[in-house]
């Protein structure tokens, strides 16, 4: 019976660890989109928020929402839908409906969560400069 209760103790332990790493990760985030001094492509931008929205629990997004999040950071690309069409093609994200307006439901693959931490890693060494862009022009 202690064993079950150690057990339990530790994976909610666990649990609350990948919370709080989780929560870490979403400031971090959201302080890099806030920051007007680091440059971010449109595709980079509509990634990163996917990220950070899918971080935060979201299993799909669309492109209307996401459009909104990024303009609340001053990001908001030219046209969000054409951005994630364009990095559907590239494989990064994979769309499940044209939504109303063309508004695109959609989210993250696992090549599109590998380029949001390419992204996170490059931002945090600081290599912003003289990157090569993340581009949705095919």
């Amino acid at each position: 019976m202690a064993a079950k209760e150690e057990i339990a103790a530790v994976s909610e332990t666990s649990a609350e660890e990948r919370d709080r790493m989780a929560a870490m990760e979403l400031k971090e985030i959201r302080d890099y989109l806030q920051n007007e001094d680091i440059a971010l492509s449109g595709p980079e931008a509509v990634v990163l928020a996917a990220y950070c929205k899918h971080k935060e629990g979201a299993e799909f997004l669309d492109s209307k929402g996401l459009n909104i999040f990024l303009d609340s950071y001053g990001r908001k690309p030219a046209n969000t839908s054409t951005v994630v069409e364009k990095l559907g093609k590239r494989s990064i994200v994979g769309i499940e409906d044209d939504g109303l307006h063309s508004h695109k439901k959609f989210k993250l693959t696992d090549m599109g969560h590998d380029e949001a931490w390419e992204i996170l890693l490059r931002l945090r060494r600081g290599r912003d400069r003289g990157r090569s862009p993340l581009t949705a022009v095919i």
